[in-house]
């Protein structure tokens, strides 16, 4: 036999629901409506009514409760019914009584008596999925529910938003609408022979929208490093005539400005191609170059405060960014990365021949991934993670290693939240967003704890940056991602070596 069922989707809140029967099945019931459609005006009729019924009548106040035994003018002022008794006898008695009223009515586990099904609700925002077996087999309709629920992602609803915002702006008639609609959804779907690349279509489509978004912060960054570095240093140096004591402030620390303009430079290559790795080359070679662990990261997060901002503004004007996972992510990484900042100036200057080696390690541990990346079998599907992260905590650990280390929020959260199979463009978005915020509050406590005595390193790293940005948008434009990864790893893996080496042979 076909399937006869036609799935329609009821304003339940605008109908008049009637429920007979006040036990377990009849809470079932009651919870699958009430979880769908809260709103939705139900009455309950019941001999006996167990308590969880009951408490829910206090939760509802469009629930409303009658002890009493039901009668045929129940049906009156009522669109559709659910009877949820044990008495196949009584329950047939009533379905005839509300027909007799035009009522459609469900039977809980009686599907051949039934007029519609409750089906399992898939539910992501606006996105909602019915699931029917048509009535044969609930349990498989459950478990279908549970596993659409872990695969669509949490940002879906917003797909959804900005397709009708695209939708309300388009002209023309309906089909001129549907034929553009359809090409914008192209990159949403996938037919059956591309099905086994679309991890590695959304990893491709994330690196390209960082490279945009990358493009659009070096613009943003010229424009202000030239016009307030340039002016305000050029006034100044020609109206108190520091020539000299700029001559001093370059050749200071064994002319660690001019390494730190390498540096930035070359962390700037390395966020253009991969959207993450500033904070972990920084750090390998200013713990190469002896530089005390608390001065690194203070130095990395008071020039990162300027790229995050461009950056997470950059990703906020493309759309890339979840208001929701930000506002998640964001308080704890700030406490997160408050507590890294403190251990760090309490306990890095006295304790360098320990923290070095372990700040070295975690690198270490970085660059092992990013070359790992490189050489994954991309034939192969990754299995996707059953159970999603706790954002907070996810928050909390990324902002204390990020603070502590001097890097590693991209590697960490980024990467975890992308491997869970949420949209890559919305974690970058979101994820930046939040680094620029717990990256502002690192450099606000290190200026505190430590000082600002490490201008030198600051202000290196952050024109190597300004300043050769659009060179190294146009480089990592033509590089080709895999021997990126390649190298990145390998000089990683090296110097975090060579520091872990040094500071044991002291």
């Amino acid at each position: 036999m076909s399937n006869s069922l036609y799935p329609v989707f009821l304003k339940l809140e605008t109908l008049s629901l009637l429920i007979i029967g006040g036990g377990k099945i009849a809470l079932e019931k009651l919870e699958s409506v009430l979880g769908n459609s809260p709103e939705t005006s139900i009455r309950l009729v019941a001999k006996e009514i167990i308590p969880e019924v009951r408490a829910l009548q206090h939760q509802f106040i469009n629930l409303t409760i009658y002890e009493r035994a039901y009668h045929d003018d129940d049906f009156n002022d009522t669109d559709v019914a659910i009877i949820a008794v044990n008495d196949i006898e009584l329950a047939a008695q009533i379905r005839e009584g509300a027909h007799k009223q035009n009522v459609l009515v469900n039977i809980a586990d009686k599907p051949d008596l039934c007029d519609f099904y409750l089906g399992s609700i898939v539910k992501k925002g606006s996105l909602k999925i019915a699931i029917s077996t048509n009535g044969k087999s609930p349990t498989i309709a459950k478990r279908l529910r549970e596993t659409f629920t872990e695969t669509i992602p949490d940002e879906m609803d917003l797909v959804l938003d900005n397709m009708q915002n695209i939708r309300n702006q388009l002209k023309g008639d309906f089909n001129h609408k549907v034929t553009e609609l359809n090409k914008i959804t192209t990159q949403y779907l996938s037919d059956g022979k591309a099905a086994p690349a679309k991890n590695d279509l959304e990893i491709e489509k994330l690196i390209s929208i960082t490279k945009i978004a990358q493009r659009k912060a070096n613009i943003y960054l010229a424009i202000i490093g030239v016009m307030l570095l340039l002016g305000i240093l050029g006034l100044v140096v020609y109206q108190f005539d520091l020539s000299d004591d700029i001559q001093t402030f370059l050749s200071k620390d064994g002319h660690i400005f001019y390494w730190m303009l390498f540096a930035g430079f070359m962390a700037e290559i390395v966020a253009g191609s991969m959207g993450m790795g500033y904070g972990v080359i920084c750090t390998t070679i200013l713990l190469l170059l002896n530089v005390p662990p608390p001065v690194v990261s203070a130095s990395i997060h008071s020039a990162e405060s300027f790229t995050t901002a461009a950056g997470g503004f950059s990703h906020y004007k493309l759309g890339n960014v979840n208001k929701k996972m930000v506002w998640v992510l964001f308080p704890l990484a700030i406490v997160g990365s408050i507590i890294g900042a403190l251990t760090l100036s309490h306990y890095g200057e006295h304790y360098a021949h320990i923290v070095k080696p372990i700040i070295a390690c975690y690198t270490l541990y970085l660059g092992v991934n990013i070359l790992r990346n490189a050489f994954k079998d991309k034939s192969k599907n990754r299995i996707k993670t059953k159970k999603r992260t706790n954002l907070r905590i996810l928050g909390l650990v990324g902002g204390f290693i990020d603070s502590f280390a001097g890097g590693g929020w991209g590697p960490l959260v980024t990467g975890t939240l992308i491997k869970e199979g949420r949209i890559p463009r919305y974690v970058v978005g979101s994820s930046t967003v939040a680094k620029f915020l717990l990256t502002v509050t690192s450099a606000i406590t290190f200026i505190f704890t430590i000082g600002i005595h490490h201008w030198n390193i600051v202000l290196g790293l952050l024109l190597g940056g300004v300043f050769t940005a659009p060179f190294s948008a146009m480089l990592t434009s033509k590089l080709p991602t895999k021997k990126m990864f390649v190298v990145v790893g390998v000089v990683v893996i090296l110097m975090s070596l060579v520091t872990i080496v040094k500071t044991f042979l002291k």
